[in-house]
């Protein structure tokens, strides 16, 4: 809406951050909102373009990870509090599926183990849903949506079994 990109947290040797940047194609400009979500990485975030925001779903931070909802005007950042939400997890796949006017949540990574589950958020709360078919429990899979098929689409990501971390490699459609 502000036809700029956002970046919020992540982390250095040195811990996690909690600064908000925006690009605007030429030049970085670090914001300072008057209300920010705490330090965090490897969060989820993708635009919703039904409600003009930035949404960010929970993270890592020292000793696990988060479960919060906040959103990205542009301006400010806003804590939103849905009556339903997705476990607090990390590395989970997200992006916005224009054709149901949703964010899309898959997977990721919390309580010590993967997750594979689906969750839309409509700018108010998160519903669970029950696809007939889903893909294996991952963490860091890649997600976006396809305007010529009008689906999220989600690829690769991995999934740890004892010490080994198994890469995938598969191709799976929402909507």
């Amino acid at each position: 809406a502000t036809g700029t990109v956002v970046l919020f947290g992540g982390s250095t040797r040195h811990g996690y951050l909690a600064d908000t940047w925006t690009w605007d194609g030429t030049t970085w400009t670090k914001q300072a909102p008057a209300t920010s979500p705490p330090a965090r990485g490897l969060a989820p975030m993708t635009y919703d373009a039904a409600t003009g925001t930035a949404v960010l779903f929970g993270g890592d931070v020292p000793g696990g990870q988060l479960g919060d909802t906040w959103t990205w005007d542009g301006t400010t950042w806003t804590h939103q509090a849905p009556t339903t939400s997705p476990s607090a997890r990390d590395l989970a796949a997200m992006a916005y599926d224009a054709a149901t006017g949703t964010a899309v949540l898959f997977g990721g990574f919390g309580d010590n183990k993967l997750f594979g589950d689906t969750w839309t958020w409509d700018g108010t709360t998160w519903t669970k849903q029950a696809p007939a078919t889903s893909p294996p429990a991952r963490s860091e899979g890649a997600m976006a949506y396809d305007a010529a098929t009008g689906t999220a689409v989600l690829f690769g990501g991995d999934y740890t079994r004892g010490d080994h971390v198994h890469d995938l490699a598969g191709t799976w459609t929402w909507g």
